[in-house]
């Protein structure tokens, strides 16, 4: 699925040449800093700007003032709107972008609805949309999410969220009853409703659907799912849907046999081959995901219709043991599971897959309060590890293992989780942002790919460092690695994607009421 509308994105970003050379930009007057305030903005796979949402100075005594403002890659400004609202109601949910228009969705919590406006690429308001049946479930997953936004300055993942589909619009996801189902609503960039997917609400089980990917024609998603609101127990769908009709095309597990027991951790679409490639770990039949070690890996590829075409095991103790590096070795000897964040095929025809390490712990104070009576504490937490690149050759063969160490960082979990599944607890953790993964970055010609993630150095006696790590690898074969100390006394620091050869960090002062936006040249 391509973009529509390259050429008006290049005429909005022919900016004179001084505005162009522009590689830094202090703002102030900055009273607070979401991770959601800068959204990237892209045309095809590389980013020629951001929008930058924030709430302004108050207009007057009865309403806010809302600012947008656009950058060009070089952190040139381009232009801006301001938005007028009445005081005290709105607070912004997510927004993004779909190649042709801008999307904000916003709460009003003193009338408990929620409001979606679209921009076009010149800023000029093209659509409105007024939801006011909120569930109560929808109400719970926005608290939830607003919470996550003041605590850690911006909760990545799936939660209540517009789904940008290029060229066509949004999908806005619900929940229905008590959590119990999903429902999904596709519009065009002027927000005319255009198709509605659902649980069936007949249906016994408790469903939840998590939006993943569009690509070509598909939206892609992983669907889970549980007999009972208590049951521990979960399953999990690979689903695609047809982005013009709203018909759900794919909608099966990953198994395709009796026989097996497969964690689904990655599903995507390949539009060379028209083939649905699954990724994730699998397990004895009698074993229990986090209690047992998983056996390796698999790579499952289906086609359009849902028929397995080819799937191949990789089993740790024999062909990702003979070819790890030694220093990858101790962490998969200790418990370590792998969640798959990216799949990508290169123009060499190989297979990347990015992984990165994590495992379930014992928490101790959740334990503790348990003993002493508490509800709603989990006696587990999630630890993230080390990250991987696994190659996989166009006949299916791995032929190379990276490994890059990194220190481990905690996550916190829901109560229950030790009974999960591993392929589950990764979707959680990754809803909640708990991942060091930030983002993969490709050229058009998917010739060379550049994984970004975060690394919190603890080096011992001194104070710990947030250092941006980046692996750049493609066409040529070659690995390299870059590393970057975000550490600046700030309040919040956030990486994003920049143009070819560099990452832009977002440094917020609180103190100050103060954002410093840089680009970074990567060495690679």
């Amino acid at each position: 699925m391509k973009f529509t509308k390259r050429a008006a994105l290049a005429a909005l970003f022919a900016l004179s040449a001084s505005a162009a050379s522009a590689q830094t930009k202090t703002l102030d007057g900055i009273q607070n800093m979401h991770r959601t305030a800068v959204s990237p903005i892209y045309a095809g796979n590389e980013v020629k700007g951001y929008l930058m949402f924030g709430r302004g100075d108050k207009a007057d005594r009865k309403n806010d003032n809302y600012l947008l403002d656009f950058y060009d890659q070089d952190l040139g400004k381009v232009s801006n709107v301001t938005i007028q609202k009445p005081s005290g109601r709105y607070s912004l949910i997510s927004n993004t972008f779909n190649g042709s228009a801008f999307a904000f969705y916003f709460l009003n919590s003193k009338e408990d609805k929620l409001e979606m406006e679209t921009y076009d690429t010149g800023l000029k308001k093209i659509g409105t949309k007024v939801i006011d049946d909120i569930s109560k479930a929808d109400k719970m997953m926005i608290s939830t999410q607003m919470r996550g936004q003041e605590t850690n300055g911006g909760m990545m993942g799936n939660g209540m969220t517009l789904f940008p589909v290029p060229g066509l619009g949004f999908v806005r996801n619900s929940y229905t009853g008590m959590a119990k189902g999903y429902a999904m609503v596709m519009y065009d960039n002027n927000l005319n409703a255009k198709w509605r997917v659902a649980s069936d609400e007949k249906s016994k089980f408790y469903e939840t659907l998590g939006l993943t990917e569009a690509v070509d024609k598909y939206v892609l998603g992983i669907k889970m799912q549980r007999d009972g609101l208590m049951s521990r127990k979960f399953t999990s769908t690979m689903v695609a849907i047809d982005a013009t009709t709203g018909k759900k095309v794919f909608d099966m597990p990953v198994e395709t046999s009796k026989t097996e027991q497969l964690s689904l951790s990655s599903f995507t679409f390949d539009p060379a081959t028209r083939e649905f490639v699954a990724v994730g770990e699998y397990y004895k039949l009698d074993d229990k995901p986090f209690v047992n070690k998983s056996q390796g890996f698999y790579i499952k590829r289906f086609t359009e219709a849902g028929k397995l075409i080819g799937g191949k095991n990789f089993g740790w103790q024999r062909e990702v043991m003979a070819i790890m590096p030694n220093e990858a070795k101790p962490s998969l000897e200790d418990n370590y599971v792998n969640y798959a964040h990216s799949i990508v095929k290169g123009s060499n025809g190989k297979l990347y897959i990015v992984a990165e390490q994590f495992k379930i712990v014992g928490d101790g104070l959740g334990i503790a309060l348990t003993a002493l009576g508490g509800r709603g504490a989990s006696v587990s937490k999630g630890k993230v590890g080390n990250m991987f690149v696994f190659e996989v050759d166009p006949q299916a063969n791995l032929t190379a293992v990276k490994f890059y160490a990194k220190d481990p960082s905690n996550a916190s979990l829901p109560e229950g989780s030790g009974f999960m599944s591993a392929g589950i607890l990764g979707h959680i953790m990754k809803a909640q942002g708990d991942f060091d993964y930030q983002f993969m970055q490709k050229n058009d010609a998917n010739s060379q790919f550049n994984v970004v993630y975060i690394n919190f150095d603890k080096e011992k006696g001194e104070a710990t460092k947030k250092v941006v790590g980046n692996i750049a690898f493609g066409d040529n074969g070659k690995y390299a690695v870059d590393k970057i100390d975000l550490t600046s006394g700030s309040t919040y620091s956030y990486v994003y994607p920049a143009k070819p050869g560099y990452v832009m960090i977002a440094d917020y002062y609180k103190k100050k009421s103060q954002l410093g936006m840089k680009l970074v040249k990567l060495n690679i």
